[in-house]
């Protein structure tokens, strides 16, 4: 259990350090992205980019603002709040959750994504999706992902960054799966360089909103059938990831279409977590000694506040999301 969403956030904190390296040095990407993203802007008659009414999408000033007056630069706080890895997916194995097909995006979509932005978006997708199969040990589906996560990776240009045919071998074997969390951690690694030095952060912040996204939909999906105290602040938790995320996503939103309905779908998110209360408490250090050796325990700790009706509303509102995300691809 311990592979899945280990897998899930190498993929997520490589493409973070993308960002982190990339959003810093100027507030405007355009002129440096990869002209694949042109079919996200609308023209007017005239051939000109046509300006986006925000308003029209409820993206209002004050909104936006708070957004741009982030400094994304700083986006190693993002990396540091994804949760444990190995907390999550212990989480899914406790919880004993059935297996259900019908929460993962269909492999057979990969190659209908027509834009750099969807074929990215897309790909974050596929990999929680890869990510929950591997946690109920799903080895022959997990062949049709890796297909889809190959189309997309050879249409971004990508695929010289995995070994697919080692990947493919390990998959299938049970017994090797961690050999496939080395293997997806190098590759990671090093398209997260690439992606640095060819100016093409869009690309890595839309592989972490579809990581995100996806992840957080298959967990809140998993809480709906099965109530679970840990699940629960895990989603609660997510208020503080969705701050800076869309930061990222304003920084590059610009007049293109595709990014302005992606954040106005994010801010209905954003509506939803408001209630949510995520305190940091002092307490007192734990002092003990471990095999000779004093070992101190900070006693600080977070309490978060979410009520029956407020996580509802949350577990609505990501399945909302999720499903403008999906239909848009």
């Amino acid at each position: 259990m311990k592979r899945v969403f280990t897998t899930i956030m190498t993929a997520c904190l490589a493409a973070c350090t993308v960002m982190m390296a990339s959003c810093g040095g100027s507030g405007n990407n355009n002129g440096t992205q990869n002209n694949s993203n042109e079919s996200e802007i609308e023209y007017s008659g005239t051939g000109e980019p046509k300006q986006v009414d925000l308003a029209a999408y409820g993206l209002d000033a004050d909104f936006l603002d708070h957004y741009r007056n982030q400094d994304i630069a700083d986006f190693g706080d993002l990396i540091q709040s994804f949760p444990s890895p190995v907390e999550v997916s212990a989480i899914i194995q406790d919880m004993k959750v059935p297996y259900n097909e019908s929460l993962l995006l269909d492999a057979g979509k990969a190659s209908d994504f027509e834009t750099s932005f969807k074929k990215s978006l897309g790909l974050g997708l596929f990999c929680a999706d890869l990510g929950y199969l591997n946690v109920y040990d799903k080895t022959t589906d997990v062949l049709s992902y890796l297909v889809s996560i190959r189309t997309l990776t050879d249409a971004l240009k990508l695929a010289q960054f995995f070994d697919f045919q080692s990947l493919k071998r390990i998959a299938t074997n049970n017994n090797n799966l961690d050999s496939l969390l080395i293997l997806s951690t190098m590759s990671y690694y090093n398209m997260d360089n690439y992606l640095r030095e060819n100016n093409r952060a869009d690309v890595s912040a839309m592989m972490v909103t579809g990581v995100w996204t996806e992840s957080l939909y298959l967990a809140s999906q998993v809480y709906k059938k099965k109530e679970n105290k840990r699940m629960r602040d895990h989603i609660a938790s997510q208020k503080l990831i969705l701050d800076k995320l869309m930061a990222v996503l304003v920084h590059y939103m610009g007049d293109k279409i595709d990014y302005v309905k992606l954040v106005s779908a994010f801010k209905e998110l954003s509506k939803a977590y408001e209630p949510v209360v995520i305190e940091n408490m002092d307490g007192e250090d734990k002092v003990e000694v471990v095999n000779g050796q004093t070992v101190t325990t900070q006693g600080s700790y977070t309490v978060i506040t979410v009520s029956d009706e407020q996580m509802t509303q949350i577990c609505k509102a990501v399945e909302t999301l999720r499903k403008k995300i999906t239909e848009a691809l």
